[in-house]
């Protein structure tokens, strides 16, 4: 369970409205233009957002292993978790309606998930996880990069439909090995 994530930002009231819409969040305490923690359930905090005057900007995702020889030393990415596959795709709809678009839609396998750039280029993963046993774990991070780095592109909308239409979230979720695509 994430107990709270506080990023520095250059970007304040940009990043504030963002993570207000993207995570349908509250603003728990302000603190006069310097900072806020946000609030996304029960907790006080889940989120803290603190001004700073200057913040690295560059992108921080990057695949394990990446031959980039950019600097990746701050956060590669942060995650949320939806109980269902409905809750996030109807997630990406209310954020689409925003105007809030995601860098990337791909079914791992284990999850799939929705990457959203926040606006410091923080990497915001949504996803679903699609309970996977044991074994299959083990078997798709057995197939190494392969299987990681292999996920299935999505669109976050037309799997919406196809939920609303009557098929399964099994159905919609699976995933195969590249090898065997």
């Amino acid at each position: 369970m994430l107990a709270h994530l506080i990023l520095n930002t250059s970007n304040y009231g940009a990043m504030k409205q963002w993570y207000l819409r993207v995570l349908d969040a509250t603003v728990g305490v302000e603190m006069g233009g310097a900072g806020c923690f946000l609030r996304i359930d029960e907790s006080h905090h889940r989120i803290g957002l603190f001004k700073v005057a200057n913040a690295d900007s560059s992108e921080g995702m990057a695949n394990p292993g990446s031959p980039d020889p950019a600097s990746k030393s701050r956060l590669n990415h942060f995650s949320f978790e939806y109980p269902t596959l409905r809750d996030l795709l109807e997630t990406h709809a209310r954020l689409a309606r925003e105007d809030i678009n995601p860098a990337e839609c791909l079914n791992h396998g284990p999850t799939v998930s929705i990457y959203f750039p926040d606006p410091d280029n923080n990497t915001v993963e949504l996803f679903y996880d699609t309970s996977y046993t044991e074994e299959q774990i083990v078997e798709w991070y057995g197939g190494g990069a392969s299987y990681a780095l292999a996920p299935v592109v999505f669109d976050p909308a037309a799997m919406l439909k196809e939920l609303q239409d009557g098929k399964t979230t099994e159905e919609l979720t699976a995933w195969a090995p590249p090898h065997l695509r």
